[in-house]
């Protein structure tokens, strides 16, 4: 059975990401779900990943490349070859964004983002979403209509 998560959208600035994730992580009691904070606002596309520990990797230098796999791998979807060195995603061998994770109360917090070519591309939410799941077996509770669905 997928494990329960929450997507949430965030319309803030990017720099104040850290602060919000971190007030978030804070909150979250030892059993809660992880949560994935999307930020998509003014031409910025980060995130944010708060997980229980107890779904984190065990050490916590691998929860970085653990949080970041998704993201990469939305990249490659999109044709872009992404990786991950160094605490960063790099594309073409020039960092396109960073990534750090850091423990916040009982969760692991991972924060990173995309490459800015990804930043007009309308399908990029739903298909890190769907990377998310099937990477990390989660099942997020809210959905949303598709972009050519009529609201009733």
């Amino acid at each position: 059975m997928a494990q329960a998560a929450r997507w949430m959208r965030l319309h803030i600035a990017g720099d104040a990401l850290p602060a919000a994730s971190a007030g978030l992580a804070a909150a979250q009691p030892a059993g809660a779900g992880p949560i994935l904070l999307w930020l998509g606002a003014a031409g910025e596309l980060a995130f944010a990943l708060i997980a229980p520990l107890r779904l984190a990797p065990g050490r916590a230098w691998r929860w970085a490349a653990w949080g970041a796999m998704p993201a990469i791998a939305a990249c490659r979807q999109f044709g872009l070859p992404a990786y991950l060195e160094g605490g960063s995603i790099w594309l073409h061998g020039q960092r396109a964004s960073r990534v750090s994770a850091a423990p916040v109360g009982t969760c692991a917090v991972i924060e990173g983002g995309f490459p800015a070519r990804l930043a007009l591309e309308p399908d990029l939410e739903a298909v890190f979403r769907q990377r998310i799941e099937a990477q990390h077996g989660w099942q997020f509770d809210t959905a949303w209509p598709a972009r050519d669905a009529a609201l009733r």
